[in-house]
């Protein structure tokens, strides 16, 4: 499993931006960027914030893969 552009359709559906998710998870805006494209991925307890600021579970970021 992995979060793979989850963050930027709840973003975009949400209409929130990098800079206040980047706030929230106390990092900057570069690295937020990485993980809102997939160049990289959120932990575990950053992924929880995300999901909190997004009003959504965390289940909802994780984009399961076909077995």
């Amino acid at each position: 499993m992995n979060i793979e552009n989850t963050i930027d359709h709840w973003m975009n559906t949400r209409g929130v931006k990098n800079k206040h998710l980047s706030k929230a998870c106390n990092v900057s805006e570069q690295t937020f960027s990485k993980w809102r494209h997939n160049k990289t991925q959120p932990n575990l307890s950053h992924a929880a914030i995300i999901a909190k600021e997004l009003g959504i579970m965390v289940d909802d970021l994780i984009k399961k893969e076909d077995v």
